[in-house]
């Protein structure tokens, strides 16, 4: 026993002699492999009570022949640290140098993606956010050197093209606080924003200010858009394209358009204020011309929704998300029977479920109203259009009469090198072309001008426009006939031989 003793004495004069020799070179690893062997050497001991200090997790007195002494492990790993920063000072990027000296501290980062299209426009909004008064420095870092910060073109519609930071950094200060803002774009596509600030989380509250400002102020308010954020034009030529039936024009007025402008009264008396309409009818009868017509006349947000616009799950309910935001919106849906077939009798499919979800879930709709297309509204599943707060009305779209298809024909000649913009012959097209939907009327004014051309004429002629009707009424024939079989080969050999 004694014998040990002795030699663990040895060894921790050996220790103290090696650790000392080890902080005079700064050689921090060495000292931690000397301080583990002095603690297995002396195991620790509780400290006893009355002793100055107070004890902690990290702290621990050790026994040795020359007393006890304290450690403790965190302010050891503390002055390891700063020895190592003192010995080996940090190699900062040129623009984490430069984000650290103008927040003044220690840097703290967050950072929040959008899809491409979305994040474009918050980082567009970004601009009218943060106002050129807070701007306090532009760049963008090219391995050392300081470069002009990267811009990408946006479409708005009718505004035109606008441009936006997509690459870069900002320096800003507002209202006496700093922070820095990294634009980038990863290469899947996405866009995404990185808030740097000398205090822990803040950035994450930067990123939320901006965003709920960007749906209450930003671009998408009083858009037409589609469910990927592209922005569509309001066009007033759909109007002189469309012969509305009077009873609809009138019925839509007060669903659609009078509904949208006493959504605020109805939100203040506590009312619900969304609706579902329905326009059904046989293809090419104008349903979606009516939406887009609308579309062009609403002035509130307009959300488009299409079947091949569906990608993935929850891409309806989150348009049904955007739309709330940005209430008072309009969202219309185009052939709502195609998109994933909304209907048991054909499929359990999931987009059945999302529109359920999303015009009727746990969260209202207020401020929104849907106006939805089909050719097909016994393919709508009942859940659907049978339930107040989904579809409140079905509204039917019938093939135009002799007079819309007159006023359709005016119209659609105006815009054809013709001098027949009324008269007889339009009155004739119009009466023997009963049955046909605006769709077909159009393709015969279409093929009345392909009639002039393949005669060398420039302008439209009575007898094109004839032509053009006979042709259509021909080939309209031919689609619901059907098909001869091989086998009606009225008792031939109907094999084929290949020889």
């Amino acid at each position: 026993m004694a014998d040990q003793f002795e030699k663990d004495i040895a060894r921790l004069e050996e220790i103290m002699a090696e650790m000392a020799a080890a902080a005079a070179e700064k050689d921090l690893e060495q000292l931690d492999s000397l301080m583990v062997e002095l603690k297995g050497l002396f195991p620790p001991e509780e400290m006893a009570e009355g002793e100055e200090g107070e004890s902690s997790p990290s702290t621990f007195v050790v026994s040795t022949p020359l007393g006890q002494f304290k450690v403790d492990m965190e302010e050891f790993e503390a002055a390891k640290t700063r020895a190592r920063e003192k010995v080996n000072p940090p190699k900062y990027s040129k623009a984490r140098q430069m984000t650290r000296e103008f927040i003044g501290g220690e840097d703290k980062m967050d950072f929040r993606y959008w899809s491409n299209n979305l994040g474009s426009l918050i980082k567009l909004h970004m601009d009218t956010y943060f106002s050129e008064e807070d701007l306090v420095k532009e760049f963008d870092i090219e391995g050392k050197l300081e470069t002009q910060a990267i811009y990408a073109n946006l479409q708005l519609g009718d505004e035109g093209t606008v441009r936006f930071m997509q690459h870069g950094y900002r320096f800003y200060e507002r209202d006496g606080e700093r922070f820095v803002v990294i634009s980038s774009k990863d290469q899947d596509g996405d866009q995404r924003l990185t808030i740097i600030t000398t205090e822990e989380g803040r950035g994450v509250e930067i990123i939320d200010e901006l965003e709920d400002d960007f749906y209450v102020n930003g671009p998408l308010n009083g858009a037409f858009i589609d469910m990927q954020y592209n922005f569509l034009k309001r066009s007033d030529m759909v109007d002189e394209l469309l012969a509305w039936n009077p009873s609809i024009r009138k019925q839509m007025e007060k669903d659609v358009l009078g509904f949208l402008r006493l959504m605020p009264i109805l939100n203040e008396r506590g009312l619900p204020n969304s609706r579902g309409i329905i326009l059904s009818g046989a293809p090419g009868t104008g349903k979606t011309m009516y939406a887009k017509s609308l579309a062009a006349e609403a002035e509130t947000t307009t959300i488009l929704i299409s079947a091949e616009m569906i990608q993935q799950r929850h891409d309806v309910k989150a348009a049904f998300k955007l739309a709330r935001r940005l209430s008072p919106t309009l969202i219309i849906i185009e052939d709502i029977d195609t998109a994933g077939t909304v209907s048991r009798k054909f499929t359990d499919h999931p987009i059945l479920g999302e529109y359920l979800q999303a015009m009727d879930g746990m969260e209202t709709n207020n401020g929104v109203v849907v106006l939805a297309t089909t050719n097909h509204t016994e393919n709508i599943d009942p859940a659907i259009s049978d339930r107040p707060g989904r579809f409140d009305r079905i509204i039917e779209v019938p093939l135009p009469d002799r007079a819309q298809r007159k006023e359709i024909i005016q119209n659609l000649m105006r815009n054809m090198p013709t001098k027949i913009v009324s008269g007889k012959v339009i009155d004739k097209v119009a009466s023997k072309s009963e049955g046909l939907s605006g769709a077909w009327i159009r393709e015969v004014v279409q093929t009345s001008m392909i009639e002039a051309i393949s005669h060398d004429r420039d302008e439209i002629l009575a007898e094109d426009l004839e032509e053009g009707l006979k042709d259509v009424l021909q080939r309209r024939g031919m689609a619901y006939k059907p098909t001869p079989r091989l086998s009606d080969s009225g008792g031939r050999n109907s094999e084929v031989s290949v020889m």
